[in-house]
C-alpha cells in the first residue's frame, strides 16, 4: 500500500508525519495551512494516485479540519477512482472541534478533541498496524511531548521542552517549502530526531534540563544537519551554499528568459543577495536571478551580464541598480505551486519582449 500523507505545517502536523514515516515504508508527504492550499494538495494528491502505477492506496490526512465541502469534493473524487482500478483508504485524524460535522457526516473522519493529532496518530497507526518495538519505545514519550505543548497541559510530560521544540519548527524558515518541499520538510524531521536525543536517554527516559539542552543547542545542530562546520562558517554561508546546491539540481527547471538573457526564478525564497551571487558565479550562462513573492513583489540580481535596472523598469514599474533591483509584478495570482508561479513570469516576460 502507497500512502499519501496531508499535513499542517506546525509542530503537531510534522509530528504526525514523523509518527507515519515510522509505521511506514512507502509514503508520499505533503503539507498545507489552512485555506486554499488544502485544496490544491488534496488535488495533488488525486493526481498522484491518477499517474500511479500502483493500485492500493491510503489517503491519511492529520491536524488539518476539512470543511464539508472539501470532504465531499475528496470522498466523491476517491469513489470514482475506486471505479477503476484504484482502490483507496480514505483516514482523516484531527483534533479541532470545528471539523464536528464533517465528523459525524463521514465514516472515514475521526475526530477526538481531547488529544492533539500526533497522539490520535500514534494511537490509531498502532493498533492497526503497529511499530517496531524499539521505535515504540522512544515514539510513545515523544508524541507525549508533544501533545503536552500543543494542547498547551503546562503539568503534563516534558511541557516546557515542548514549547521550545514547537519554536524550532515554526521558526525554520530557512527554506522556502514551495520550492524546496522535499527537502524543507526532511529537514524539520532531522530536527525533531535531533530534538529526540536531549528529550530521551538511552532508556528512554525524561532527561534533566532538557529543555535548556535544547533551547542550548538548536543553532548549532541546524549548522550540521545542513552539512556545515560549526567552528569554521557562519550560518549565512552555510544556507547559501545548500540553497545553490538546491537550485543547481534543478536550474533548467528554473530557467526563465528575457530578450537574449537566461535567468533563474526561484519562489517565496526571500533575501536573495547572497545565494543569487553565489548561484551567478557559480553558473556563469546565467545571466540574471529573480524572486517572487506569493504577493507579486520581484527582487532582481546580476553579475554584470544584465542590466536588471532596466528589467525591473520594464517589466515590473520598479528599479534599482544595475545588479539589484525590483518592482512589482501587479495582477500576480497567489499560487502553491512553483510551476504556476513560474508560468505567470514567464508569459509577463514574453509579453515585455
Amino acid at each position: 500500500m502507497q500512502v499519501h500523507h496531508l499535513s499542517h505545517i506546525d509542530l503537531d502536523g510534522y509530528g504526525a508525519q514523523l509518527v507515519a514515516k515510522e509505521c511506514f515504508s512507502d509514503i508520499r508527504f505533503y503539507n498545507a495551512n489552512y485555506g486554499k492550499e488544502v485544496e490544491v494538495r488534496i488535488q495533488h494528491i488525486l493526481d498522484n494516485i491518477k499517474k500511479s502505477n500502483q493500485s492500493n492506496f491510503m489517503i491519511l490526512i492529520t491536524d488539518l479540519n476539512l470543511t464539508f465541502n472539501e470532504a465531499t469534493f475528496l470522498q466523491d473524487e476517491v469513489s470514482i477512482l475506486n471505479l477503476s482500478n484504484k482502490h483507496i483508504k480514505l483516514k482523516l485524524l484531527d483534533h479541532h472541534i470545528s471539523g464536528k460535522d464533517c465528523a459525524e457526516a463521514f465514516d472515514w473522519y475521526h475526530l477526538d478533541s481531547s488529544i492533539c493529532a500526533s497522539k490520535i496518530t500514534f494511537n490509531i497507526l498502532k493498533k492497526e498496524f503497529g511499530f517496531r518495538n524499539e521505535v515504540a519505545l522512544w515514539l510513545e514519550p515523544f508524541v507525549e511531548m508533544i501533545n503536552s505543548a500543543d494542547t498547551w497541559q503546562e503539568n503534563n510530560f516534558a511541557f516546557s521542552f515542548g514549547k521550545v521544540a514547537l519554536g524550532m519548527i515554526a521558526q525554520s524558515k530557512e527554506f522556502s517549502r514551495f520550492m524546496f518541499d522535499d527537502y524543507d520538510r526532511n529537514f524539520k524531521f532531522n530536527m525533531l530526531y535531533e530534538a529526540k536525543k536531549y528529550l530521551l536517554d538511552s532508556a528512554n527516559k525524561l532527561i534533566p534540563n532538557a529543555n535548556v539542552n535544547l533551547d542550548n543547542n538548536i543553532f548549532l545542530f541546524k549548522k550540521e544537519l545542513l552539512g556545515g562546520d560549526v567552528q569554521t562558517q557562519t550560518m549565512e554561508e552555510i544556507l547559501s551554499l545548500k540553497q545553490t546546491e538546491l537550485l543547481n539540481k534543478n536550474k533548467d527547471e528554473y530557467s526563465i528568459f528575457y530578450n537574449d538573457k537566461k535567468g533563474l526564478l526561484t519562489y517565496m525564497v526571500g533575501g536573495i543577495s547572497i545565494v543569487a551571487n553565489l548561484f551567478l558565479k557559480q553558473n556563469s550562462d546565467f545571466d540574471f536571478f529573480m524572486d517572487i513573492s506569493n504577493r507579486g513583489n520581484v527582487s532582481l540580481r546580476a553579475n554584470g551580464n544584465c542590466d536588471v535596472s532596466s528589467m525591473a523598469k520594464i517589466c515590473f514599474n520598479g528599479g534599482g541598480h544595475k545588479n539589484a533591483s525590483g518592482g512589482k509584478f501587479e495582477g500576480f495570482k497567489e499560487t502553491f505551486l512553483y510551476e504556476y508561479a513560474k508560468e505567470q513570469v514567464v508569459n509577463l516576460l514574453h509579453s515585455k519582449e
